[in-house]
C-alpha cells in the first residue's frame, strides 16, 4: 500500500476536496501521484423549442468544478455513436477529445500531431482524425477533431496543474472540449462543431453563461437578440471569421488593443496576453504572469462598451503577434454573447452597463 506525499495531497486538494486522505491512499505511485479517475459520465442530452422552434432551439449546459474549485460548463455530445461529455469552451475552436474515451481506434487521419497549450501551464497533443459528430439527437456529421493523446506541463510550468497527465477538461471532469468559438490564427486544427450540425442550424447561436441557467440557443430569432449591440468579426486573408478587436483600460496602468475572446473556457476573469511586456512590470517567457491584481477595468468592441470594478485582472507574455484580450467565465455571468456567422457579426448584450466583481 501507498502513501500519498504531502505535494500530492496538496495539488489533489483542490480537486477532490469531497475524499477522505484514507480514500486516496492507494490510489498514487511513489514516483508522482498519477491517479486513475473514470471516464466523466454525461448527463442526458435535452434541448427544447422556443416558440415551437420559431426562435431557436434551446440547449442546456451544465455547471461542473474541476480544477481547483473552479467552475466549468459541460455540454454532452456523441462521438462516433458514444455519449461523451465534454466542456464547452467559446475560447477555442473545435473538438478535442481524449482518444482514450472514443470508441474506435482507426480513424481517418487527417494531420499530424499538433499542441495546444492552456493559460494554466498544460498542454494536450494528438493527431487529427475524422469522426462523426452529433448532439441532442442530431443527425451525426463529420468532422475533424483533434484525438488527445498527451496530456502535460508546458515545459515552462512543469508543476501544472496537468502534471499528472489530466487536467479538468481531460480526464477529471469531462473527457475534452467542445470548441464553439470564431476562429483564431493559432487555433486552426479542427472543425468548428456547432456550424458543421445539419441544416445550418448552429452557424448562428447564442450564449448565455450564467450559472444560474446556462444554455445555448441554436439559431435564436430577431426577436430574441434585437437588443444585442452587433460588431463586425475581423475577416481572415483566408476567410475565416476571427474574434473583433477592442479595448480595454486597466485602472490607470495601461490600454491595451487586440482580439477581444470570449472564452466560456477560461477561469480567469479578465486577461490581457501582450507580447511586449508593459514599462510598469517586469518580463517573461511565453505564458508567464506579469501582473495580477484588482482593477477598475473599461472594455470597448466596437459601439459596445462595458465597465467592470475591481475586476480580477491577469497580465501575460503571449507568442509574438498572439495578443489578444480574454473575458473569461467569471467575467460572462452578466453578459449574452451572440455568434452570427452568416453575417460575420458579434452580437453583445448586458443588462446594465457596468458590475463589480469580487476576485
Amino acid at each position: 500500500m501507498f502513501l500519498l506525499s504531502q505535494y500530492c495531497l496538496r495539488f489533489l486538494r483542490g480537486r477532490l476536496s469531497a475524499c477522505t486522505t484514507a480514500a486516496l491512499v492507494g490510489a498514487a505511485a511513489l514516483g508522482g501521484c498519477a491517479v486513475t479517475f473514470p471516464v466523466p459520465t454525461p448527463p442526458a442530452p435535452a434541448a427544447s423549442l422556443i416558440n415551437g422552434g420559431n426562435d431557436g432551439v434551446l440547449i442546456p449546459l451544465h455547471v461542473e468544478r474541476a480544477d481547483e474549485g473552479h467552475a466549468r460548463l459541460g455540454l454532452p455530445v456523441q462521438l462516433d455513436g458514444k455519449a461523451v461529455y465534454m466542456a464547452f469552451d467559446t475560447g477555442t475552436q473545435g473538438v478535442r477529445v481524449l482518444s482514450s474515451v472514443l470508441p474506435g481506434v482507426n480513424y481517418p487521419v487527417t494531420g499530424a500531431a499538433t499542441s495546444l497549450t492552456f493559460a494554466n501551464g498544460a498542454q494536450v497533443s494528438g493527431p487529427s482524425v475524422k469522426l462523426p459528430f452529433s448532439m441532442v439527437g442530431t443527425k451525426p456529421v463529420d468532422v475533424t477533431a483533434q484525438t488527445v493523446n498527451d496530456v502535460r506541463c508546458q515545459r515552462s510550468q512543469k508543476h501544472c496543474l496537468a502534471m499528472d497527465g489530466y487536467t479538468g477538461e481531460f480526464g477529471w471532469a469531462f473527457s475534452g472540449i467542445v470548441g464553439a468559438g470564431a476562429a483564431q490564427p493559432n487555433d486552426d486544427c479542427c472543425t468548428q462543431p456547432l456550424r458543421a450540425l445539419p441544416g445550418n442550424i448552429g452557424q448562428r447561436y447564442l450564449v448565455h453563461a450564467n450559472f444560474g441557467k446556462p444554455f445555448v440557443i441554436l439559431s435564436p430569432s430577431t426577436g430574441l437578440t434585437r437588443e444585442f449591440t452587433l460588431v463586425p468579426m475581423t475577416a481572415a486573408q483566408n476567410g475565416a471569421a476571427q474574434w473583433p478587436v477592442g479595448c480595454v483600460q486597466v485602472g490607470d496602468k495601461m490600454r491595451f488593443c487586440a482580439p477581444v475572446v470570449f472564452s466560456t473556457g477560461s477561469t480567469e476573469m479578465i486577461r490581457v496576453e501582450t507580447d511586449k511586456a508593459p514599462n510598469w512590470t517586469g518580463d517573461g517567457d511565453e505564458n508567464d504572469v506579469l501582473a495580477q491584481g484588482n482593477y477598475n477595468v473599461a472594455l470597448g468592441v466596437g459601439s459596445w462598451g462595458h465597465r467592470y470594478e475591481s475586476a480580477q485582472v491577469t497580465i501575460a507574455k503571449s507568442k509574438p503577434g498572439a495578443n489578444r484580450i480574454v473575458i473569461g467565465l467569471m467575467a460572462m455571468q452578466n453578459l449574452d454573447v451572440l455568434l452570427d456567422f452568416p453575417h460575420g457579426q458579434l452580437g453583445l448584450h448586458a443588462a446594465t452597463t457596468s458590475e463589480t466583481l469580487a476576485p
